[in-house]
């Protein structure tokens, strides 16, 4: 959802089951079902954590659960930190107890993008527990709304923001350094600036299809690889990249470094934003990009190098709209690490998409699994 919030966001400011088929040779199952919307998805070695947004369809309001990698209950709620939740957008799980989520501020905003950092651990009975280590607020900070927030390989985070388009940092000690920012809205910065969508007549999943402002945003969803920074842009289509040297060397100007964004793979539809871009932690020598193709309700995956795409799946039931994806830990020495998708069929609300007179939902929302053979 987070292209179609970002155009929400923009005009806030402006007026105040197919079978599974893949080239790879993989196959899709269902690990879980939820009765909520989901929308962000993080994983380990015991557990499948998704955020709970509180929007479109909602039993609990604003939250993050924990689910059981192999059977995919709900083992947990994750404790909400003071004030609760506004809106948890994003996940991250770097290290085997940790997890990062990142909050937009509500929708519509009702404040600044807050990181979350917590700890969490398993008793020897098997209870979850977790406690909130670390809040990083971004507030009196120009950011219109935070699309996702990416773990470098130093310890920093990285985080996208969509609407004036820009990367910001966060050092190790919590202290946030505008990285990538336009230094005046009316100058956006290439390759990072939302723009209007390209074409008419959309449709999506058999619906029409038109966002708000007609806005497609710009900075989207994040992966690094090495000292790459790797991103997709709703505007832009495709995925791009930057060196993290670029990123950090504010000696420059933030337009000089820029245009030093590489293209890694190109628009290929007038209507597309690829999410939940990732690359497999656990293999180095993987060169592959995976990550939702959310318009044409598949999973794909972009070489690296080329930019060359494969089809995962077509399953338009299990990645049906899919936003996130993460990788969990291969689960026997020498195993395939199995990717997790989270899929929140945001075309089907009518808040979001301008084509549709009433929402749509088709729940349940599906937590997916795509395991190569």
């Amino acid at each position: 959802m987070r292209f179609l919030l970002s155009a929400l966001a923009a005009l806030a400011l402006l007026v105040a089951p197919q079978a599974a088929s893949a080239k790879s040779g993989g196959r899709a199952t269902t690990l879980a079902e939820r009765d909520s919307l989901i929308h962000g998805i993080a994983g380990a070695e015991d557990y499948v954590f998704v955020t709970e947004p509180g929007i479109g369809v909602a039993t609990d309001g604003p939250r993050v659960v924990a689910l059981d990698r192999d059977t995919g209950r709900q083992k947990a709620v994750l404790p909400e930190p003071p004030g609760g939740f506004k809106l948890p957008f994003t996940l991250r799980a770097p290290e085997e107890g940790k997890l990062v989520v990142l909050d937009a501020g509500g929708f519509p905003p009702q404040g600044p993008p807050v990181v979350y950092d917590y700890e969490y651990k398993t008793s020897r009975k098997g209870k979850f527990s977790a406690k909130l280590t670390r809040t990083v607020d971004f507030a009196g900070q120009p950011l219109a709304f935070a699309e996702d927030v990416e773990v470098l390989p130093n310890g920093e985070y990285v985080v996208s923001e969509s609407v004036l388009g820009g990367l910001w940092l966060i050092a190790r000690n919590g202290t946030i350094k505008p990285a990538l920012v336009p230094t005046d809205p009316a100058a956006p910065l290439p390759g990072l600036a939302g723009c209007p969508f390209l074409g008419s007549g959309h449709t999506v999943g058999g619906l029409p299809f038109a966002a708000p402002g007609n806005f497609a945003p710009g900075a989207g969803s994040l992966a690094v690889r090495g000292d790459e920074l790797y991103l997709s842009s709703t505007c832009a289509g495709g995925v791009q990249k930057l060196k993290l040297s670029t990123l950090r060397d504010t000696s420059r100007p933030a337009a000089e470094r820029a245009a030093e964004i590489v293209t890694v793979a190109k628009r290929k539809y007038d209507l597309e934003s690829l999410k939940g871009i990732t690359f497999d932690p656990y293999d180095r020598s993987d060169p592959w990009i995976y990550a939702g193709d959310p318009f044409r309700l598949q999973l794909i995956r972009i070489h690296s190098r080329t930019g060359k795409r494969e089809v995962l799946s077509k399953d338009a039931k299990r990645f049906n709209f899919t936003t996130a994806t993460a990788f969990l830990p291969p689960e026997r020495k020498r195993g395939d690490a199995t990717l997790v998708t989270a899929s929140d069929q945001e075309y089907r609300f009518a808040t979001l998409n301008t084509g549709i007179t009433s929402d749509q939902f088709q729940p349940p929302f599906i937590v997916a699994e795509y395991t190569p053979r």
